[in-house]
């Protein structure tokens, strides 16, 4: 079986990014969130392919983050695959967010809890193990007040999240021995989740879907959908 050429967009997170995946990483240019994703997804694009001398018709995958995550970033990236889709008509590998963040500390056989900020004292949690079969979900992606997070755990575990230093004292105090922290900063990016979809896609663990099946997992209404609920009652 040919290898295949995966794209990879990231747009979940406090930075965006592309990558190229091929059996192995080939390129990767990151951008932070605060400029235009619309505009420099499209031009970043030519140059990855530029200096990686690929061409668009030779991409084969398109890995994207479907969230949860920015509802901003998370809106704007999947128009970005949508409109990649008018022109190649590529099949889409969706990677959720947590477990890409998780998938990085394979090395660990702790039970590894992703959190991502949802703001307003909530967070965006799920919990991972690596196995000999590759990364097990514990728990799905769910939405909880970040103060119930510590009924969830039983044991020792890795926290990981791009903002863990937020909820640190609080799971620390709470849990003691059981909270784990990383050694390093944690972020999710475009290289990690080239890499997840690859394994995914390897293992037969991710069917590629057509562009328009693709949504985002939000969890959580936006805050203008907050409002407009509110505004009607």
């Amino acid at each position: 079986m040919e290898t295949p050429l995966i794209l990879a967009i990231e747009t979940a997170g406090q930075r965006g990014g592309l990558a190229l995946y091929q059996e192995g990483l080939i390129a990767e240019i990151n951008f932070y969130a605060k400029q235009s994703y619309s505009t420099i997804l499209f031009e970043y694009l030519p140059k990855i392919l530029q200096q990686t001398n690929k061409r668009l018709q030779d991409i084969q995958y398109i890995a994207v983050d479907v969230g949860p995550g920015s509802f901003t970033g998370l809106r704007i990236g999947l128009s970005v695959v949508k409109a990649l889709s008018l022109v190649g008509n590529f099949p889409i590998l969706p990677i959720i967010s947590l477990e890409s963040l998780a998938f990085r500390f394979w090395g660990t056989s702790l039970p590894i809890v992703s959190l991502i900020d949802a703001y307003t004292k909530e967070v965006y949690v799920g919990i991972y193990k690596h196995t000999p079969a590759g990364l097990v979900t514990v728990k799905e992606p769910t939405l909880l007040f970040y103060k119930e997070v510590p009924k969830l755990i039983q044991e020792r575990a890795l926290f990981v999240s791009e903002s863990l230093e937020k909820w640190e004292n609080f799971l620390s105090s709470q849990l003691g021995d059981l909270f784990v922290k990383p050694p390093f900063k944690v972020s999710l990016k475009a290289s990690l989740l080239s890499e997840l979809a690859w394994v995914k896609w390897q293992r037969g663990e991710l069917l590629p879907l057509d562009a328009e099946a693709i949504f985002p997992l939000y969890l959580k209404a936006s805050e203008a959908e907050r409002k407009k609920c509110s505004s009607t009652l």
